[in-house]
């Protein structure tokens, strides 16, 4: 008796997921005799066996023929990876409605994926890991539009919103360019008092987390809004993934982020998380800056939830024995008063103009954890706004030349630059024992060291000086032993 051989076989690109990044996948589909059913080989999960019910449901719904006396076979490649179901079902869909003539088939080339997941209705879904870490290259793919689209120069995404939608363009056409970058101009038109200025050159340069401290109406929450103008721009592959993150939110990024959440917002939409997993605000804020505005009214619970991203830059969620891994690189600025009336800080000369008692006081700063505040490398105390008299665009071609200069030197910021790194440039180990002597905790060594390091830039010198030294501790150590004490 001869071999039957399939009556119709097609194949189409598809991916899954391993490891937060997305790996091509070709699912090849024949039909052949037998009852109507979907067969999956190739190392199918049991997420992936049960899809079969939704592309079928999907068919049908949608008025096209599933077949009578043919089962579908969905052979997926390469057959010793895992798979699941997530963006596989359209593929799959595609390929027989393309492959048994139903919908005109597109030309396909090696830059046409497929990925989107069904409902029982034929409806079309856009799976949400589409929206991070897809590292595929220049790619053109058919989803569905439960986010907003986007493009850019690695990727473009037609939208589809049901299966009778799918009939695709007879061509695939060059991905348009991606979005350009807006600096926030408008930020530097405001002037700045000469420790504003000081404070926004060394955050800019350094990139460094900060705590600013003191009464209302002393430019805090300005200053700390105004700093993502002065940020060195990001690559255009840096910016990319970027704009990938924040489509995931239905965002059209054209800056590093700026995000500001409510004090009111709870831990896990600040960190992520979720039966099924999500990005929080602290992975939306990855390379931008985090603000904290009025940190002691952020829960207890948020402010140790933020201490694992802050000192890792990512985060790590483990559901059903799986680890999901969210960006978390942001510079974390916050701001707060210390005291119910806003005008105590540990500085002796502000003792008199506050009207509550030290206990009163006291006992509303106990709401800062410690531990979370320990991750800070900078802790400023501000009494006032003071004289405004530094022009912000001048400021900019300063911080400008620095980051240049920065940048001839190493392709790392310095608030991420590691311990060892300092044995280097330090003027003498001496000069390093003298500073550091009474100092045991090595998270306030690094913020010395790193700080220090900043400053040196700011002076345009590749050593760290006895100077340098100093005004790092004061930002690093002196200010942290006050609020200790105080508190």
């Amino acid at each position: 008796m001869s071999l039957q051989v399939a009556l119709l076989m097609i194949k189409v690109q598809s991916f899954i997921q391993e490891k937060n990044s997305f790996i091509p996948v070709e699912v090849e589909l024949a039909l052949w005799p037998g009852l109507p059913s979907i067969h999956f080989v190739g190392l199918p999960d049991q997420h992936l066996k049960e899809s079969a019910v939704r592309i079928k449901s999907a068919i049908k719904s949608c008025g096209f023929h599933f077949p009578v006396a043919q089962q579908i076979l969905v052979n997926l490649r390469p057959s010793y990876l895992k798979k699941t179901s997530r963006g596989l079902e359209l593929a799959v869909a595609a390929a027989y409605l393309w492959e048994t003539g139903q919908l005109k088939s597109p030309v396909l080339s090696s830059e046409f994926f497929i990925y989107g997941e069904l409902s029982l209705a034929g409806e079309v879904i856009e799976p949400e890991d589409l929206g991070h870490n897809f590292h595929t290259g220049r790619l053109t793919v058919l989803t569905g539009t439960s986010l907003k689209p986007t493009t850019s120069v690695h990727f473009r995404r037609q939208v589809v919103r049901s299966l009778k939608d799918l009939e695709a363009p007879s061509e695939i056409q060059a991905a348009s360019p991606s979005a350009e970058l807006q600096r926030p101009w408008h930020l530097m038109e405001s002037l700045f008092s000469t420790e504003q200025a000081r404070l926004l050159e060394i955050l800019a340069v350094g990139e460094h987390s900060a705590l600013i401290a003191g009464p209302a109406g002393s430019g805090k929450s300005h200053l700390v809004q105004s700093l993502s103008a002065f940020l060195k721009a990001p690559s255009s592959e840096e910016f990319m993934e970027l704009r990938k993150i924040h489509s995931a939110f239905g965002e059209d990024l054209r800056w590093r982020p700026v995000i500001k959440p409510h004090h009111s917002t709870p831990m896990m939409a600040m960190i992520g998380g979720g039966s099924v997993p999500f990005a929080g605000e602290i992975s939306r804020a990855h390379g931008g800056i985090l603000i904290l505005d009025e940190l002691l009214e952020f829960s207890s619970q948020v402010q140790e939830a933020l201490r694992e991203p802050f000192e890792e830059g990512r985060m790590r969620v483990f559901r059903s024995g799986k680890l999901k891994e969210y960006p978390a690189q942001a510079q974390i600025l916050a701001t707060t008063n210390l005291c119910p009336c806003g005008s105590w800080t540990p500085l002796q000369s502000d003792v008199k103009n506050c009207g509550l008692s030290a206990a009163r006081c006291r006992s509303y700063a106990h709401r800062l954890s410690g531990p979370f505040v320990d991750r800070f490398e900078i802790l400023i105390f501000t009494k006032g706004i003071g004289r405004l008299e530094k022009n912000g665009k001048v400021l900019y071609e300063k911080i400008k030349e620095v980051q240049n200069f920065v940048a001839g030197r190493q392709n790392v910021v310095n608030s991420r630059l590691p311990l060892e790194s300092f044995q280097r440039g330090l003027k003498s180990r001496s000069l390093l024992q003298v500073h550091l002597e009474t100092e045991h905790s090595q998270r306030r060594k690094a913020a010395i060291l790193r700080v220090a390091r900043t400053l040196a830039d700011l002076d345009f010198n590749s050593e760290i000086r006895s100077e340098h030294l100093d005004e790092a501790i004061l930002f690093c150590q002196t200010n942290f032993n006050r609020l200790k004490r105080w508190s």
